[in-house]
């Protein structure tokens, strides 16, 4: 079977050696002439560490992981901590699999070597998708340099503003949160005392500032939120102004106002947060979707990079079944689509919670987080699959 990812992010090469893991020679088809470090931190919950266990990448993320011991959810005037949560060994007890926190980077790195180690020809940089055609026979992809290939399927895994997507459906216009973010990185070395636990939040009117420890504990990952008009570049790439976060800031604890400090101008970026209406299917043909290309998300449940995740060991193991490429991928949506909306819509409604006007009446009793809502215990390994047909 002739299977063209496209996009080399975390859900496109999560499905690459899934794949190979079960046989297959996929194709990963990623615009950029070559793959450098972007991004900052990400969290890592059972759900999504399960599948690298799956897929045998377990021991190398812990390597370049932090598993914090605790979390906490503080006062963002006072620092008192409204809520303490264990971590660490505790967290892989009740789910079988750990929490874990970790730049991205080092992440995919992980991913790809080891989908380059099992074939290198996997990765095919400097192909930016263009169009696709397909007539009830294989698909046509074509390139922006003039090239084509004919595949069996096609996964979009090309991000939130996907092109397959796009290839595929009427896109409707992003709409506009009215919440501003900024990320960026601390290095530990310099600062003037360590922060603790090793992962958590302050929360405060309008406002939301989280961060922990990625690479080793070398570099504390931080992301600041706030409510804000004028300004609505959806892009990771635009640096910040730091006298603007500073202000945005002011009055906050002394632990959120040392790390705005000491980050290095160079290292924060300012993006807008956008949303998108939840689909009601992701599959035309042979061709499907996969990650924020299919239900990109709001990050207030920590769960965009996961849910790319766990679509990608899915429809892997879809895809592995007896039966047809249509009848695969009706049954990888069919177990996909609820879960991954109903994680949208949730992560929408979180941030009230999170950037309420009286914070000090934050209560763990009535939380509806990403282990209330039973987030944790999917196992995409594991869950059933329809049967397939064809």
């Amino acid at each position: 079977m002739r299977i063209a990812i496209i996009g080399a992010g975390m859900g496109g090469l999560t499905a690459a050696l899934a794949l190979q893991r079960l046989g297959f020679e996929p194709r990963v088809y990623e615009q950029a002439d070559e793959l450098i470090e972007v991004g900052a931190g990400l969290t890592l919950s059972p759900n999504a560490t399960c599948v690298f266990r799956h897929l045998g990448l377990e021991e190398r993320l812990r390597e370049v992981s932090v598993e914090p011991s605790h979390s906490a959810v503080r006062h963002y005037q006072t620092g008192e901590w409204l809520v303490s949560r264990e971590r660490g060994p505790s967290v892989e007890a009740e789910y079988g699999a750990p929490y874990l926190q970790c730049h991205r980077a080092d992440l995919h790195d992980a991913l790809l070597d080891s989908v380059e180690t099992n074939d290198p020809d996997c990765v095919v940089l400097g192909r930016r998708f263009v169009s696709l055609e397909q007539d009830g026979g294989p698909a046509n992809i074509h390139f922006a340099d003039g090239s084509s290939t004919e595949v069996d399927v096609v996964i979009g895994a090309d991000g939130v503003r996907s092109e397959v997507r796009g290839s595929l459906f009427t896109q409707e216009a992003p709409i506009f949160t009215g919440h501003v973010a900024w990320r960026g990185l601390v290095p530990v070395d310099g600062l003037p005392e360590e922060v603790t636990p090793d992962s958590g939040i302050s929360i405060g009117p309008m406002r939301l500032f989280t961060r922990y420890y990625v690479r080793r504990r070398e570099l504390i990952n931080v992301v600041a939120f706030a409510r804000m008009s004028g300004w609505e570049i959806e892009s990771w790439s635009e640096h910040a102004d730091m006298e603007e976060l500073l202000t945005v800031f002011e009055g906050w604890n002394s632990e959120v106002r040392m790390l705005l400090e000491a980050m290095p101008p160079e290292l924060c970026f300012k993006w807008a947060l956008f949303v998108r209406e939840p689909m009601e299917n992701w599959t035309v043909g042979r061709a499907t979707l996969l990650g924020d290309a299919a239900h990109p998300m709001l990050p207030f449940l920590g769960m965009g990079a996961a849910t790319a995740i766990e679509d990608g060991l899915v429809i892997a193991r879809c895809l592995k079944q007896p039966g047809d490429v249509e009848a695969a991928l009706a049954n990888y949506q069919a177990a996909r689509l609820p879960r991954t909306n109903f994680i949208m819509q949730e992560s929408t409604k979180r941030v009230a919670q999170l950037q309420g006007d009286k914070p000090e009446t934050y209560d763990r009793a009535g939380e509806r987080n990403e282990e209330s809502l039973g987030l944790f215990e999917y196992d995409a390994g594991t869950v059933p699959l329809q049967a397939a047909a064809g």
